[in-house]
């Protein structure tokens, strides 16, 4: 834990080194404050401290009392004599920390004149931060995003973004064809996914040992996860409340659709099957409130800390998640089990990727760029002693089994048949509006019927 302490501040020392070096904040200007950076980057103010002692010992800024800490009007930013490619990238993201390296030495080995210089920025909205940073005049090369925020950047400020294709068509025929399609408007590619990964069940082989849970197969049923979530289910203390549990539910748009995807559960009104949607959430209200043997994860916090701790026994994750699980430690190695939620073979996608804005110094060498990052090299680099997923097909069946892959559900039928967030429905907006009216619903203070009834009606109507 020390040492995830030193991570941390010293992440965040580099993150705002950058940020002055580069003139995103620039002298004379004050940084945030220590409790804005606290919340900001989700750091104690311990760590926070640190990281602006370090800056400080560095001269890069000076603390005034009573008004905050400043970047000093004197200081002198040096111009390199060598080419820059300047990165703007969304955090926190495991990728971002884990992967991006990998990528930036691969390409400044080949590329030894170009400096690359990733600026990592935190926000609830990274169409806020490409916009604040345009405003200030910073014109990053490249912008580095999750799926999500990336899809909603292009879709909403069509126009801002160069297709990829006429640049990088050789580096892109090689990617899995259902990302290109789920990055494109209009039939043109916006975002070259540099990762990506299903949503999908790992558990705990410890656990289902320690309780006498059989431990899943690949033809598990449903009855089956129900016992043995039911045994993983323990008052270990005896002070009459369960303090472990079977499963872990994600209450994010990004992970519980997922469960009913599996049901056979389809968003869009065309496709929208009463009868599958309440099978569904009545499972959902059957593992939380019926049997007991389920526990609701926040849409911010998702499984880490719970799974971690070895306080639940089985949580939907993704291989994003799985290496951060890796770098900072897990007492116990999990394994993947097959989604035993109904016959269906879709499941839900996130990926991580990469756009150039119009407003690019040099789309040729943002290119290069992505093609580095694509090349089978690079992807099986960062990909070999991490969890994360390839988007490039060859790469995966180099370095995973066909029966993980399988189970992933990244081979034929199971990858085109699974969605992104902003492929449920046409608007994303409804499916939002459709998640804050969830909470009666995870609370079981609204039945599965009134919800399904809910939900299909907005669905329908809109």
């Amino acid at each position: 834990m020390k040492r995830e302490n030193e991570f941390r501040y010293m992440k965040l020392a580099n993150m705002l080194r950058e940020q002055i070096l580069s003139g995103y904040i620039r002298p004379g200007q004050y940084l945030l404050s220590e409790n804005e950076l606290t919340r900001h980057y989700g750091l104690s103010r311990s760590s926070v401290r640190k990281a602006l002692d370090q800056l400080l010992d560095e001269g890069l800024i000076e603390k005034r009392v009573g008004q905050g800490t400043i970047v000093p009007h004197q200081l002198s930013i040096p111009k390199g004599g060598t080419d820059t490619l300047r990165i703007l990238a969304f955090t926190p993201s495991y990728f971002a920390d884990y992967a991006l390296p990998t990528i930036q030495k691969q390409f400044q080995a080949k590329f030894p004149h170009v400096e690359v210089k990733i600026l990592n920025l935190p926000g609830p909205s990274f169409r806020d931060l490409f916009e604040t940073s345009r405003e200030l005049g910073f014109q990053p090369d490249l912008l580095f995003v999750p799926d999500k925020h990336g899809y909603e950047l292009i879709q909403e400020l069509t126009g801002s973004f160069l297709p990829l294709e006429p640049l990088v068509s050789d580096a892109l025929a090689a990617v899995y064809p259902k990302l290109l399609r789920s990055f494109s408007i209009q039939n043109t590619v916006l975002a070259a996914p540099l990762t990506f990964s299903p949503v999908y069940l790992t558990y705990n082989p410890r656990m289902f040992e320690r309780f006498g849970a059989d431990q899943p197969h690949a033809a598990w049923t449903k009855d089956e996860f129900i016992t043995a979530a039911k045994r993983l289910t323990r008052d270990t203390d005896g002070d009459g409340i369960n303090d472990t549990s079977g499963f872990s539910i994600p209450t994010a748009l990004s992970r519980w659709p997922a469960v009913a995807l599996r049901n056979g559960v389809h968003f869009r009104a065309e496709q929208l099957q009463t009868d599958t949607l309440l099978n569904t959430l009545n499972f959902l209200h059957d593992i939380l409130f019926r049997y007991r043997v389920a526990t609701l994860a926040s849409r911010s916090a998702l499984n880490s800390e719970a799974f971690h701790l070895e306080r639940t026994g089985m949580v939907l994750t993704t291989t994003l998640e799985m290496t951060y699980w890796e770098r900072t430690g897990l007492p116990f190695e999990p394994k993947i089990a097959p989604m035993p939620f109904g016959t269906g073979t879709s499941t839900m996608l996130i990926a991580n990727a990469l756009v150039i804005p119009d407003t690019c110094q040099d789309p040729e060498l943002a290119a290069q760029f992505i093609r580095v990052a694509l090349d089978a090299e690079t992807q099986s680099a960062f990909c070999r002693n991490s969890s994360f997923l390839s988007v490039l097909p060859s790469v995966n069946e180099a370095l995973r089994s066909h029966e993980d892959l399988q189970a992933l559900g990244v081979t034929g039928e199971g990858m085109d048949s699974s969605y992104f967030t902003h492929e449920l429905v046409d608007d994303l907006e409804l499916l939002y509006e459709i998640e804050r009216e969830m909470d009666m619903f995870w609370c079981g203070l609204e039945s599965a019927a009134s919800f399904a009834q809910k939900i299909c009606s907005k669905i329908t109507n809109h």
